[in-house]
């Protein structure tokens, strides 16, 4: 099956049938301690390489947006996940399945993502299960970047969400630990990321935003976030730490024009008993510099970011 099939969630967006192939650039991505490159890999002797048995699934959330395949043996199916809960240049991404046994907690694993890039060692993954599936591995921030365009006298200005030029760099997800290696064979993804895309940019006009003012535009800037960020972490409730709970949660906040945060949402990626985050009482208290539209005007806009709980961080 090719790469760039869908089935999708959601029939206003029937736009998504005309995606088309774009010509992509090389991208240096932010990852470390660089090993062999994933072509190769995904071609050693031994590797395990999982075709799709299925159609991209997307899935229009209302403060996310989800995109899902299956891969491998319809028996033993594995599973590709990609979430991401506002228009950012980075995503959260589960691998799950029978394969992922033979990638145990606390070892070193190395994840490639893009195509003539070496594979690098991971940070912040955590394991868990996918029901009917099984082991997962859930990397809560792959970032595939974004450019921004020169604007004198106010900066850098953005374009919301993931960058399909880069996007076409991916044709696969490639886990390797030691010899053992699992490349998950997605196609290239700029079609299934360019979905996403779409998908983000509904998210804005749910909440009340201007897409229109945000194709192009300088992000809010948190003046505080240490301070906040510290007050987050330290209210880890004690219930959780000691059930040694771990989570990963998307949180977005709508940041008015004059700075203030006016509304806040948290979107839990991995499911957790007693883990509630306390980061939206303490937003009350964050303080930004509001988003600019190309014009330089303030635009009412949003902030998202990814919150990491874990309570006993894996030795590396």
């Amino acid at each position: 099956m090719s790469g760039g099939g869908f089935f999708m969630a959601n029939p206003k967006q029937l736009t998504l049938a005309h995606l088309v192939a774009l010509a992509v650039a090389l991208l240096t991505p932010n990852l470390a301690q660089a090993q062999d490159l994933p072509p190769e890999l995904a071609n050693k002797k031994g590797a395990t390489k999982l075709q799709p048995i299925a159609p991209w699934n997307i899935d229009f959330g209302d403060n996310r947006c989800r995109l899902s395949r299956l891969f491998g043996d319809a028996e033993k199916p594995h599973l590709v996940m990609i979430e991401q809960a506002a228009p950012r240049s980075e995503f959260g991404l589960t691998l799950a399945g029978p394969k992922l046994r033979k990638f145990p907690m606390g070892s070193w694993t190395y994840l490639g993502v893009l195509r003539d890039v070496p594979v690098a060692s991971l940070t912040g993954e955590q394991y868990g299960e996918v029901d009917q599936i099984g082991k997962a591995i859930i990397f809560n921030s792959i970032d595939i970047g974004q450019p921004s365009e020169a604007d004198e006298g106010l900066g850098q200005l953005t374009r919301p969400g993931l960058d399909l030029d880069q996007a076409g760099k991916i044709d696969r997800f490639v886990l390797k630990l030691g010899s053992t290696v699992v490349s998950f064979e997605t196609g290239n993804m700029m079609p299934a990321l360019q979905a996403m895309n779409v998908c983000t940019n509904d998210l804005l006009a749910s909440w009340g935003l201007s897409p229109e003012r945000h194709a192009l535009y300088h992000p809010a800037q948190w003046i505080n976030r240490d301070d906040i960020a510290e007050r987050i972490s330290k209210d880890y409730p004690d219930s959780a730490k000691y059930r040694g709970e771990q989570g990963i949660m998307r949180m977005r906040v709508i940041v008015e024009t004059d700075g203030s945060v006016s509304d806040c949402h948290i979107e839990a990626s991995t499911e957790q008993d007693r883990l509630q985050s306390p980061a939206c009482e303490k937003m009350g208290d964050a303080q930004f510099e509001p988003a600019l539209d190309a014009q330089g005007n303030p635009i009412r806009s949003f902030h998202a970011t990814t919150l990491f709980y874990s309570a006993y961080p894996l030795a590396r």
